[in-house]
């Protein structure tokens, strides 16, 4: 009899000795396991503007891991070392336990720990048991991710994660031809967590070849109808097996623009020497610096999550 897994929207059933897509998720002695548990591939300290979020503990470093593995097969991955099945099955990584990675946040001087760089649904039975034991001990836990939860790992990850970027790659027929996936439990995703006032930015990577002004205005009102308020949009870099050319600045300005005035109140460049401030939505006063040059500069009232100008609520958790 086969066994569903509930980690993503594919729900796989799987017969004894059978992985999922995923290829990190098999069936052994009757039951669904995470091969490599707690096997680390990555272990870095971050600036927390690299994952990208701008809007959450601006300034600090965070613990940022990976475990390998993803469920999707994006043509154009920029981590496919890591993510892609025939080349993670290769690599041994190191097993490291909860509380040695909540040791090392600290010893780091990090306030969070990210669960990064691959796909952290697919392991989310090892980024919930480290997440868990972190916030017990007072840090912040920030997943990075596709998007592409099933309802029930929606429901079990909520409690124990602070913060979310998530990738919107496109529309329904990107997904389907470029990364083999499906737009919808992202959009899906993007709602409950908004729904549930979890801190939520979007990332979308512009590929000129591929987002025309139309499908980038179509996600942008997406995005605006779900309560999104925050979106990066990044260049896109020809890796794996894409080899179309790098977007230009020009057109990822271009595209900007395009979304400007449809009711995501903070849109920041990606990969850019594009400036990277923080305005007020309402007066446009800039309330965080340029994020390109460290040290990064806050409105004095900012730790209140206020601008000093007009006193405009600016989204986000700020360090205070």
């Amino acid at each position: 009899m086969k066994i569903q897994c509930d980690f993503c929207y594919h729900h796989c059933t799987l017969d004894e000795g059978q992985s999922g897509i995923c290829s990190v998720r098999t069936r052994e002695q009757g039951r669904i396991v995470t091969k490599a548990y707690g096997n680390l591939v990555a272990l870095a300290v971050d600036p927390v503007e690299k994952k990208p979020l701008y809007h959450f503990l601006s300034g600090s470093k965070t613990l940022s891991l990976a475990m390998p593995g993803c469920n999707l097969a994006c043509s154009f991955c920029q981590n496919y070392t890591i993510s892609q099945s025939s080349y993670h099955q290769h690599q041994g990584g190191e097993s490291v336990d909860a509380p040695l990675l909540v040791s090392l946040a600290f010893e780091r001087n990090c306030p969070s720990i990210s669960f990064t760089y691959s796909e952290p649904l697919v392991w989310q039975d090892y980024m919930l048991e480290v997440a868990s034991l972190a916030k017990s001990k007072g840090l912040s836990t920030i997943m990075v991710t596709n998007g592409t939860f099933s309802r029930e790992a929606l429901e079990r990850i909520f409690p124990l994660i602070d913060a979310y970027n998530i990738d919107l790659k496109g529309d329904e027929s990107f997904y389907r031809r470029m990364c083999k996936g499906s737009a919808k439990p992202v959009l899906d995703a993007i709602e409950y967590l908004v729904g549930k006032k979890a801190h939520l930015e979007v990332t979308t990577m512009v590929m000129e070849s591929e987002h025309d002004e139309d499908q980038i205005v179509a996600l942008a009102n997406q995005l605006a109808a779900r309560g999104v308020q925050v979106w990066h949009m990044s260049r896109y870099f020809p890796r794996y097996l894409a080899t179309d050319p790098a977007t230009s600045e020009s057109y990822l300005q271009q595209m900007i623009k395009a979304v400007s005035s449809l009711g995501i109140d903070y849109v920041y460049a990606g990969n850019s020497d594009l400036k990277q401030a923080t305005f007020c939505p309402r007066c446009h006063a800039q309330v965080v610096s340029d994020r390109r040059h460290a040290p990064i500069h806050y409105d004095k009232t900012l730790k209140e999550g206020r601008c000093s100008a007009c006193n405009q609520e600016i989204y986000g958790r700020w360090p205070s």
